[in-house]
């Protein structure tokens, strides 16, 4: 059944979640084919996988186990033909993304001495991880309006490489499961055991993505 592990840290919280996994497998019969777990990053995921591999050699073939941007990365490479993608999709690092906040802002004339790129494209990732559109961000006062044409724009200039940001890759996997119930449930029916490491961390869009799953 459901379970919710609190406890502080260093207390063998993950340690619990992998044994758990490997219990699903060896003594309730469950394939992993139909087991995903999510971890926020990628050394947890690392020792997840090692701890399981050792423990279960050769078992373990199927099971999603990843961060939560590489298992929607995984998702948005099957289901591209969704997307204003192309199957090659790249993924902008920190450095890709700041770049083009800054053609962002050249594009539009903004100055990028009063509108710094580092705060704008907070701003633009708190949007995302919000589930909050380009079409949809509310402006207040004219930062806000600001903010609001630089995302448009950057959103843009992604598409038009064939990118995404690491936001993206969370917020294009909801928006596929929102607006395509089909996927949602066949993903649903496919992952019967979610488990997630320091599931308290979740933003909006992460949490989101789970209650489809």
């Amino acid at each position: 059944g459901q379970v919710l592990v609190l406890a502080g840290p260093g207390s063998g919280k993950t340690r619990v979640l992998t044994r758990r996994i490997a219990y699903l497998i060896t003594h309730a019969g469950i394939s992993p084919y139909h087991i995903i777990a999510v971890t926020f990053t990628n050394k947890a995921a690392r020792e997840m996988e090692k701890r399981l591999t050792n423990s279960l050699p050769g078992q373990i073939e199927g099971i999603w186990l990843g961060t939560f941007h590489g298992n929607c990365a995984r998702i948005l490479r099957r289901e591209v033909q969704y997307l204003p993608l192309k199957s090659d999709f790249v993924i902008f690092d920190a450095d890709d993304q700041l770049s083009l906040v800054k053609r962002a802002e050249r594009d539009l004339n903004v100055d990028d001495k009063v509108f710094r790129p580092v705060s704008l494209h907070a701003a633009i990732s708190s949007a995302k991880n919000n589930l909050i559109l380009p079409a949809d961000y509310t402006s207040r006062n004219y930062r806000e309006e600001v903010t609001a044409r630089v995302y448009r724009r950057y959103q843009e200039l992604l598409t038009s490489n064939n990118a995404v940001d690491f936001d993206d890759l969370l917020f294009y996997a909801v928006r596929l499961m929102e607006e395509n119930p089909e996927i949602s449930r066949r993903y649903a029916e496919r992952f019967e055991h979610v488990l997630v490491d320091e599931f308290q961390d979740t933003n909006t869009a992460q949490y989101q993505l789970l209650r489809h799953l």
